[in-house]
Parts: C-alpha cells; sequence; structure tokens
C-alpha cells in the first residue's frame, strides 16, 4: 500500500530544453517505487518544452507541469518547485540530467538501512554531442570498495570545504542531481532564512549541500550512480565560459536575475562570482550565519581562499577577457582584508597553464570508465540509464591486470 511508503518526489526546474528533457522524463517514468512523483517547473519555454512534457504526461500521471507565463529565473524557479513538494523525499535533476532503473527504490533501501536523512552518491555522466552528428561521452567513475554505503561526519566534510574551497567533491550532499533528502531537513533550512527560502545563494545546488550537511552530525554516501549528469551546449557553465553570442546572453541573463543577491559581506558584498572557490566560501560564510545553524567548520583563511583562486585561474578554460570580472570581484576581498599586496603579487606571478589537447574518444580506463556513446548505442540520456547499472557492476573491479587477463584469455 502507498502509505507504507514515503513520497519521493524529482522536481524539473526547466527552460528550453525540449530536446534532452523529453530523455530526462523517460528516465523518471521507467521507476518501480510505488509512491513517486516528478514536478517539472517551466520557466517561460521559447521552445516546445511544454507540448513535450504533456505529452509524456498524458502516459504517465505521475508528472506534474507548472508551465510559468513570467520569467523567474534559475534560483526562483528552483524555489517555486521545491515548495511544490509535499513530505517525503525530494531531489532535484536539470532538464538534461537523468534517473538510473530502480535508483528510487535503491535511495529508499539505503535510507531506510542507515536511518538518516540524507543520501549521496557518485553519479555518471553523459555528454550530449555538441552538434549534429557530433561525439558524445559516456562515462562511470571506478571505485573497488567492498562497503558500498558509508558514513560521512559532516563536521569532517565542512572542514575539508574550508581548506580546498572545492565543493565539487563526490561526498557533498547537494540534493541537485546527486543527493536525495528529507523535506523535514528542508523545511529546517528554510525555517532559519530570513525569506523563509530553502535556496538562500544565487545557485541551487553546492549551497544545499554544505547547509544540509550542517543540519545533521552525519549521513549516507554510496558509490553507487544513482543518476546521471547531463551535459549539453546549452548548459549554465558552458554559457558563461563560451564566447558566443547566445550562450552569453543566456549568462547575463543569470547575473542579472541575482543582481540583488550579493556574496557573503565577508566577500565584500561582491555580486556573484561562478568561480567554484569563491562559491564555496559564500556558501560556508552564508549557511555558518543562519541563525541556529548547528554546522561547524574551522575559520576561513582569506590568504588561503585567494590563492586558491588563482590557482584555480591558472588552470581555468574561461577566456581571458570574462576573467576581467573575477578578478575585479577578487581584489575587492583582497582590499577588505588587507591583501592587496597578495592579490597583486598572485596578478603578476600566476600564468596560465591551460594546454589545448584534442578530445580522446573511445573507450578509456583512468579514474573513470569512459566510452563514446555512440559506439554503443547510446544517443541520449535514456540511453545511458539503461546501460549504467550493468556498466557499473561489470566494470567497478576493473583493472589494467584484469584487461591483460582478458585479451590474454582471449587468443589463448
Amino acid at each position: 500500500m502507498l502509505k507504507d511508503y514515503p513520497l519521493f518526489t524529482v522536481i524539473i526546474p526547466q527552460k528550453n530544453r525540449a530536446e534532452y528533457i523529453i530523455h530526462t522524463l523517460k528516465t523518471c517514468m521507467i521507476q518501480d517505487y510505488p509512491n513517486f512523483e516528478v514536478i517539472v517547473s517551466d520557466d517561460c519555454s521559447k521552445d516546445n518544452s511544454v507540448e513535450v512534457i504533456r505529452e509524456l504526461m498524458s502516459k504517465d500521471s505521475r508528472i506534474k507541469l507548472f508551465a510559468h507565463k513570467k520569467h523567474l529565473g534559475m534560483r526562483d524557479n528552483f524555489e517555486f518547485a521545491l515548495e511544490q513538494v509535499r513530505s517525503g523525499y525530494v531531489m532535484a535533476l536539470g532538464g538534461d540530467d537523468g534517473l538510473t532503473p530502480g535508483c528510487i527504490s535503491r535511495m529508499y533501501e539505503i535510507l531506510m538501512s542507515t536511518k538518516k536523512d540524507l543520501l549521496t552518491w557518485t553519479p555518471a555522466g553523459f555528454s550530449y554531442p555538441d552538434n549534429e552528428g557530433g561525439k558524445n561521452i559516456f562515462f562511470i567513475k571506478r571505485k573497488n570498495n567492498n562497503n558500498e554505503v558509508k558514513i560521512i561526519k559532516s563536521e569532517t566534510f565542512l572542514n575539508e570545504l574550508a581548506e580546498t574551497f572545492l565543493y565539487q567533491t563526490d561526498e557533498c550532499p547537494m540534493f541537485y542531481m546527486k543527493g536525495v533528502v528529507s523535506t523535514t531537513l528542508v523545511d529546517r533550512v528554510k525555517s532559519r532564512t530570513p525569506d523563509k527560502s530553502f535556496y538562500y545563494c544565487p545557485t541551487p545546488d553546492g549551497f544545499s549541500g554544505i547547509v544540509l550537511a550542517g543540519e545533521v552530525e552525519d549521513y549516507a554516501f554510496t558509490y553507487e550512480p544513482l543518476s546521471i549528469g547531463g551535459d549539453t551546449i546549452k548548459s549554465q557553465g558552458r554559457n558563461y565560459t563560451s564566447g558566443e553570442k547566445k550562450a552569453r546572453e543566456e549568462a547575463n541573463q543569470f547575473f542579472n536575475d541575482n543582481i540583488r543577491r550579493t556574496m557573503h559581506v565577508q566577500l565584500a558584498s561582491q555580486q556573484y562570482s561562478p568561480l567554484v572557490t569563491l562559491m564555496t566560501a559564500d556558501f560556508l560564510l552564508t549557511a555558518r550565519d543562519l541563525p541556529g545553524w548547528p554546522g561547524k567548520f574551522k575559520p576561513i583563511s582569506f590568504e588561503a581562499l585567494i590563492r586558491a583562486t588563482f590557482k584555480l585561474i591558472e588552470k581555468s578554460t574561461h577566456k581571458n577577457e570574462l576573467l576581467i570580472r573575477e578578478l575585479r570581484i577578487l581584489r575587492a576581498i583582497a582590499i577588505q582584508h588587507d591583501l592587496l599586496y597578495l592579490f597583486n603579487d598572485l596578478l603578476v606571478t600566476t600564468k596560465r597553464r591551460v594546454v589545448d589537447s584534442e578530445e580522446v574518444y573511445g573507450f578509456v580506463l583512468t579514474n573513470s570508465i569512459r566510452f563514446e556513446g555512440t559506439e554503443l548505442g547510446i544517443k541520449n540520456m535514456y540511453d545511458a540509464s539503461l546501460a549504467v547499472n550493468f556498466l557499473y557492476h561489470t566494470c567497478k573491479n576493473i583493472s589494467l591486470k584484469g584487461m591483460f587477463l582478458l585479451v590474454k584469455n582471449t587468443f589463448m
């Protein structure tokens, strides 16, 4: 009976992803968990996204659509979708991400067995081709671990971020694409923010991981790929680094949507920056200031933050002209903390070390198992979803020695 199973909800705030969201929703439609629904919040798409979604709704009543007529912006679209969620558990997907078969049932099993309210995992990845007839990439991270579920101490995780300023780690429990959380924890965060919103920072991913980690002593983690992160030419990260006019317009729209929401006062109240180091510091500082937030981490060193940001810039693929804005932001932070001398020194001594190399396609074995998707008949997110469980369980223990034995035995 449904009442014996808590409700699991996937929210999908999206815009202009018609050619991708059809496959994203198909990965949701194959889920077998008995109490499950999908909430799609469309932010005034100009393509045929709404028509595509409604067509799939006619085939699966678990899909709900909110088609907005007034522009919300990314953050407010996520906030709106989250407000529609009923009590239970929730996770978020982008309009080009996906779920793996049976993953909602697996999330339920892990949460019940660990008695935790927060679960995160290492997702697989699928990159759609850049252009018509181009290549796509499908990968699964390779981990040889016998204990597939472990418990992460929140204070340990937060302290690590206060040193590295890199929130984009496997163990970050953000419920955007790679995590699921009890709505009780979501409501607890909302009760702490001045405007009673959950997404109290401009970007809806990393802040969720940091603020939720601080609400619990520990949380569950698994290397099982319970979802797949999608990457397309329309992804926000690509928009920012792209020199294409349309992409730049979309990136500027994101900045304009958040123009009144500045970073933390300790970051000189500067406009939002997409540099991961500054985002991480903003997430940590913002969460720390929420009334009664129980999360703990050691004081942030702004000298270390500036050094880490220049180290990031050193290997950044951003166009030089795009970095001017970010360097101005970093300079303002340095001035506030009497570190202008450090900023000036690093500005002179830091050399860009970006190496343009030809993309390697086909089978690649490193810390991930990586394929050129079309060679396996994987052309979209739905295809990738159907393949990921088999490939994960087949390849997770693969090694160079195993590959050697495979080739040797083949020709014996």
